[in-house]
């Protein structure tokens, strides 16, 4: 996490001297959508697993820095609190791991384009997401992840609009875990997608 967080501190000098224009900083709330990925587990009788991350809301930041009218440098912030389940089949029960804690830091771009009230975006960004479980068979991990989104931001005065926005994320995934039974091996990745809203202040 660390790491991240060293890059977010180089970004944002470069970003702030760059040129000088609106800065937007953006509290936000939505809903992240489960994802899943396929894991190998130990037990014969039982090879292939679904594993999800839940579905849940998220909350978080945003911070725009202008590199011109249409380009943005943008800095996120967000947490997710949800729980591992394992999916065994269409006719059995899902059994729940435990809880985890997603927290996501990206540095990336915005492009925006549109001059009056609604401004339409897409916005890409890469940067690291913390998995810390909330059980004592796992310990904390970061891991790679990057994400691609759109949508508009709506403003009402120069200075306060509404941002809402689609987006999916990807985390890498590419390592194992254990429960208190059995041990789970994957080599793909966690796919997300979220719908969220914000708040935009204008400076």
């Amino acid at each position: 996490m660390r790491r991240a967080f060293f890059v977010l501190a180089f970004l944002l000098p470069a970003a702030v001297f760059a040129q000088p224009g609106r800065f937007e900083i953006t509290p936000f709330a939505g809903y992240r959508l489960s994802g899943d990925f396929n894991a190998q587990s130990n037990r014969a009788f039982d090879p292939d697993l679904n594993v999800e991350v839940d579905e849940s809301a998220i909350y978080g930041v945003l911070l725009d820095i202008p590199l011109s009218p249409n380009w943005q440098i943008e800095l996120l912030a967000n947490r997710q609190k949800s729980a591992f389940i394992v999916d065994r089949g269409l006719l059995e029960p899902s059994n729940e791991l435990g809880d985890v804690e997603l927290t996501i830091v990206h540095g990336g771009i915005l492009l925006q384009w549109g001059s009056g009230q609604v401004n339409p975006f897409v916005t890409a960004s890469a940067g690291l997401t913390r998995i810390d479980p909330k059980f004592s068979e796992l310990d904390a991990d970061n891991r790679f992840s990057a994400s691609f989104g759109g949508g508009a931001k709506v403003f009402f005065s120069e200075n306060v609009g509404l941002r809402l926005e689609a987006r999916g994320f990807w985390t890498d995934l590419d390592t194992g875990f254990r429960d208190r039974y059995d041990r789970y091996d994957s080599g793909d990745g966690l796919f997300q997608g979220e719908a969220s809203a914000g708040l935009i202040i204008a400076f």
